[in-house]
């Protein structure tokens, strides 16, 4: 899956856990990276949202990781666990928002990649 492959990648950077949506009910302590895959918003897409959690007084490095770090992390061409190479695209991001359920500031990044046998 290449959520696997996206976790692996960011597990090489600076804010660590990173989670794949859904594995947990109880989220860790700040700071945390959560990838949620989803239908992409281009046809014949699928995204990835990188939702990072950080906390309070930590805006610059919320947004030095996900406006920045993340890019090095996720640089282009990314292999699958069956060693399918994909490439993934940027997309748009959300800026830093307030999370009421952990006391945490969140920004989200996308990146989106072409489904297989759908122009990928």
């Amino acid at each position: 899956m290449l959520g696997n492959s996206i976790i692996d990648a960011l597990s090489k950077g600076s804010i660590k856990p990173v989670l794949l949506f859904s594995d947990t009910d109880i989220m860790p302590s700040p700071p945390y990276v959560v990838v949620k895959p989803e239908t992409g918003a281009i046809p014949g897409t699928r995204q990835y949202r990188i939702i990072v959690h950080h906390r309070q007084g930590f805006a610059d490095d919320l947004e030095k990781y996900t406006l920045g770090e993340l890019d090095e992390l996720l640089p282009g061409l990314i292999k699958d666990d069956d060693g399918k190479c994909y490439l993934l695209r940027k997309g748009g991001y959300t800026d830093i928002t307030p999370e009421g359920d952990d006391n945490t500031f969140f920004m989200e990044r996308i990146y989106y990649t072409p489904l297989p046998g759908m122009g990928g």
